[in-house]
């Protein structure tokens, strides 16, 4: 057998270079992208870098409105790996903090609930919704110590299509999900309720799970029960968010018809969700917002991802299923079923594609102008967000 010699590509070989070369890209075709080296996914010392640059500078998910929909309400997350507490005070305003008590450091709460004050499990500090400090049990009388200068540390917060947002510097850029954002509005996640919550604990990187999502060209291979056939998968990329939906080539109704003939960017785009396609997990638009939220949207239900990296080669994943009240139990079972299928066959392949990069591998690759688009997107968002750490 004839030996072919393998390609010495730049960025295989240096990872820091050929990303600070795509974060000084100012067009970034897709013609020239190409796929990033396996160490991006799995070297401990990059994923580090990831996290200081990404998950502790940009607007993280970690949690969903309907946890802190009330007075009254809390709910905890992770940033990374800052831990992180979102309340909502008696006064109905929605708070960030680090979920760090003022005396040694320890979560003032877990998980999500409801609660007038938080009491730190170690030493009984008690903490106002507020994030004011109510009592520090025990404490005597040190020097110079100032209840008032005792709260919790409070950090920006705000929410995007029913998800919570958090950011770690103390005056970022305020949250702009840019003109995509109107793919939402047809879909009135507003009026869906909470159904339930799935937890993952996967073998992959983060980044692998979300450009899994922002692209459609495995769709034929890994979801061969889903009706591709008849259907066209158009993308758009602006800002954070990678933004696409199920275009019917032949549309059965007015839904169908708004999907075939706009984009999110259009004014017939308001029509895509006026009627619930009678198959499950079909005729949706799909959001990923960088770094770690992602959506699917359907008439009348939505179902969420959020990521929580925990190492280089692991990743918490988070789906949380919504449903418009009027939607009946027969139905939601079937949206949940269907979704689940979907989810698995991709979890699967994700772990699969996270053995080739543990094993040190790379696939030197280019990416596809059809169907990848959103990677390269993906890919210019992460190197750019790099690239501003190192300067």
């Amino acid at each position: 057998m004839v030996q072919r010699p393998q390609p010495e590509l730049p960025h295989a070989l240096d990872v820091d270079g050929y990303l600070a070369t795509l974060a000084g890209s100012t067009d970034n075709p897709v013609a020239r992208a190409r796929t990033l080296p396996g160490a991006v996914y799995s070297d401990p010392a990059h994923h580090e870098r990831e996290l200081d640059a990404v998950f502790r500078r940009d607007w993280v998910a970690i949690g969903l409105d309907h946890d802190v929909a009330e007075p009254e309400r809390f709910l905890t997350g992770f940033a990374g790996t800052a831990p992180v507490l979102v309340t909502r005070d008696e006064s109905n305003q929605l708070r960030a903090f680090l979920n760090v008590c003022r005396h040694r450091g320890a979560p003032v709460a877990e998980g999500c609930g409801a609660a007038r004050a938080l009491r730190c499990p170690y030493h009984s500090w008690v903490f106002r919704l507020d994030g004011s400090l109510a009592r520090a049990t025990g404490v005597g009388a040190p020097d110079d110590f100032d209840p008032d200068a005792y709260g919790l540390f409070e950090i920006p917060v705000t929410t995007f299509a029913r998800s919570v947002f958090v950011n770690l510097q103390p005056d970022p850029p305020a949250f702009d999900p840019g003109p995509l954002a109107a793919v939402v509005a047809p879909y009135q996640l507003d009026t869906l309720e909470f159904g339930r919550r799935d937890r993952y604990e996967v073998a992959f990187n983060w980044k692998v799970l979300v450009e899994n999502y922002s692209e459609n060209y495995h769709t034929p291979s890994i979801h061969t029960q889903l009706p591709f056939a008849g259907y066209e998968y158009p993308t758009l990329c602006d800002g954070r968010l990678v933004v696409a939906w199920d275009r019917p080539l032949t549309p059965r109704d007015e839904s169908e018809q708004a999907l075939h003939d706009h984009t999110p960017l259009d004014p017939g785009w308001a029509d895509v969700a006026r009627r619930q396609a009678p198959e499950s997990f079909n005729n949706g638009a799909y959001i990923t917002c960088f770094p770690n939220m992602m959506i699917s949207m359907f008439a009348g239900f939505a179902a969420t991802f959020r990521l929580q990296p925990t190492s280089a080669n692991t990743t918490i994943v988070e789906r949380d299923y919504l449903w418009h009240p009027e939607i009946d139990a027969e139905r939601r079972e079937r949206d949940y079923a269907a979704t689940c299928e979907v989810v698995q066959q991709d979890l699967d392949i994700c772990v699969a594609l996270q053995r080739t990069y543990d094993a040190g591998l790379s696939a030197h690759g280019v990416l596809s102008t059809e169907h990848e688009a959103s990677i390269a997107h993906i890919h210019h968002l992460l190197a750019r967000s790099l690239a501003t750490t190192r300067r």
